[in-house]
């Protein structure tokens, strides 16, 4: 239990950096009270569904970090922007969500580039010091190398992305419509859209660029939306500034008294759903009965549930291996295609499941193959668990 409190509180102090950091950015930037809460509270929506004990808090926390000193070093041309490279250092070791600081600075240096062209620019041009940050971002670009994998960090998440595994894990694939986390989404993206079009604050080319790129691709890989919500403050810090110029005829103490009801009604609307950050069974409690069950049965190879290979592998391993244990890039795309269709009952399922050939099922109870598998004949038993949980065993482990 020590360990899960220390983790659950190192991962609540992450976000606090992250929203503190958040929140002085915009200060900084003329942005008040009401306008930062709401800003806040907005882009926590779609972050809702995958809070927990996760590395992309860390990765939220770089995200933020990278934008807020590229988007300084164009406005005031600072040289903090030779912290960059390091951020990306750690970024690429505790989040494969670097790519979206690419996008970033390359859309910056793009800006910078064409300022200094005698091209049309609209609005007003930056003061990014074209050599320091091609430099900078040149660095940032092979930064996340440094890692014990080497190059083949960087590919790993245009791989994920772009490969046949993506569709084996539903945080890289769109979001459902209408589902918890789309109307998360859809509801930043309508208060995105409300303050643009109520409050004609300037926002500049680049700006809506990155803000598109990332609301697209949170659109296309439902992992990515928590990152398009914290950085759309930042690129829209100029709107919310001057929407905060609008005063409210209230005291201080209502707005205060407004901003804590704000962001207790966020907190309590993410309490109350309670969403699951991957398709299936809730990891929550764990099959702690049928865990026991199975080791009792020396079973040696066991096919499990997906979201508690990891679970069974802790306790079971070496005496036991598990198919498959919850890392889904580790493993080729056919074995988690034979587990999807053994799990989905899909046209040749007893075949597959031969060949796999374990000695032990552990499934959620109310699985459809726990269904077809409890019927006469089929070539299994079950033989106990609980409401979780159950454990089956091969006719063939009587005979023996």
């Amino acid at each position: 239990m020590g360990g899960v409190v220390t983790a659950v509180l190192g991962i609540a102090a992450v976000y606090a950096i992250t929203w503190g950091l958040l929140e002085r950015t915009l200060a900084a930037h003329g942005v008040g009270p009401w306008m930062r809460t709401a800003a806040m509270v907005t882009a926590s929506l779609p972050l809702f569904p995958f809070a927990g004990i996760r590395p992309l808090a860390f990765g939220l926390l770089a995200a933020v970090l990278a934008a807020v000193l590229a988007l300084h070093h164009r406005r005031t041309g600072s040289r903090w922007i030779w912290l960059l490279p390091l951020v990306f250092v750690i970024w690429g070791n505790v989040h494969a969500s670097f790519p979206i600081g690419f996008a970033l600075l390359g859309a910056i240096l793009v800006e910078a580039l064409w300022a200094r062209s005698r091209l049309p620019f609209i609005g007003p041009r930056p003061r990014t010091r074209l050599g320091p940050f091609a430099a900078v971002t040149a660095l940032s670009a092979v930064a996340p190398a440094l890692n014990p994998s080497g190059l083949r960090l960087l590919a790993q998440p245009f791989f994920q992305w772009g490969g046949e595994f993506r569709r084996f894990n539903s945080d890289w694939r769109p979001p459902d419509a209408f589902s918890e986390t789309w109307w998360f989404f859809a509801a930043f993206l309508v208060l995105t859209g409300l303050l643009l079009v109520l409050r004609r604050g300037r926002v500049t080319p680049v700006e809506v660029l990155v803000l598109v790129v990332v609301v697209a691709a949170g659109y296309s890989t439902r992992k990515v939306m928590p990152f398009a919500t914290v950085l759309a403050p930042l690129l829209l810090a100029h709107p919310l500034a001057t929407a905060s110029a609008a005063r409210l005829p209230l005291p201080p103490g209502v707005v205060r008294a407004g901003a804590v009801l704000a962001v207790a009604a966020a907190i309590g609307v993410a309490a109350a759903i309670s969403p699951r950050t991957l398709d299936g069974p809730t990891v929550v409690p764990m099959p702690a009965a049928a865990r026991d069950l199975v080791a009792q049965t020396g079973a040696t190879r066991i096919f499990g549930t997906y979201h508690w290979g990891a679970f069974l592998t802790w306790d079971l391993w070496p005496d036991a291996l598990v198919f498959v244990d919850g890392r889904f890039d580790l493993f080729v795309p056919e074995t988690l295609s034979d587990y999807l269709s053994v799990t989905g009952l899909e046209p040749g399922w007893r075949r597959i499941l031969m060949d796999i050939d374990p000695d032990a099922l552990v499934i959620q109870a109310e699985s459809p193959l726990v269904r077809e598998l409890a019927q006469p004949g089929s070539g299994w038993r079950d033989v106990g668990g609980d409401s979780i949980a159950r454990v089956l065993l091969p006719d063939r482990a009587r005979s023996a």
